[in-house]
């Protein structure tokens, strides 16, 4: 995993957690790399593992049971959320930044219905 100087990190981390949870990656339920193992992994402070494990538990996103280890959500809604907010911000920043080119919202949706159509992109 790269990180961007725009972000923190912990919150780059969630984001990997999620994006890999939303595609699939992770399932409900599974068990996520320790803490220690992941810091080793990613050649992070382990106080920053910490700390995004620490968020995404407060988001009810992962459950730790002591000396077992952590685990994703067993709650198939909030996997229908999160791929709901991923879509919406998406198709947020797609449409800024066609807009920032010029392009009508009209254009925009003629273009994206004409796309679909024509089964590119997917």
């Amino acid at each position: 995993m790269e990180f961007n100087q725009k972000e923190p990190i912990y919150t780059q981390i969630i984001d990997d957690i999620k994006i890999k949870f939303i595609n699939g990656t992770y399932k409900l339920g599974d068990e996520i790399p320790s803490r220690r193992e992941l810091a080793k992994t990613l050649g992070v402070n382990p106080n920053t593992i910490q700390r995004a494990y620490r968020e995404m538990e407060e988001m009810n996103l992962i459950m730790t049971a002591r000396g077992q280890g952590s685990f994703l959500t067993n709650d198939p809604g909030m996997l229908e959320s999160l791929r709901e907010e991923a879509l919406h911000e998406a198709v947020s920043r797609s449409i800024e930044l066609l807009r920032s080119f010029g392009k009508s919202d009209q254009e925009i949706l003629e273009t994206m219905k004409r796309y679909m159509e024509q089964g590119k992109g997917l």
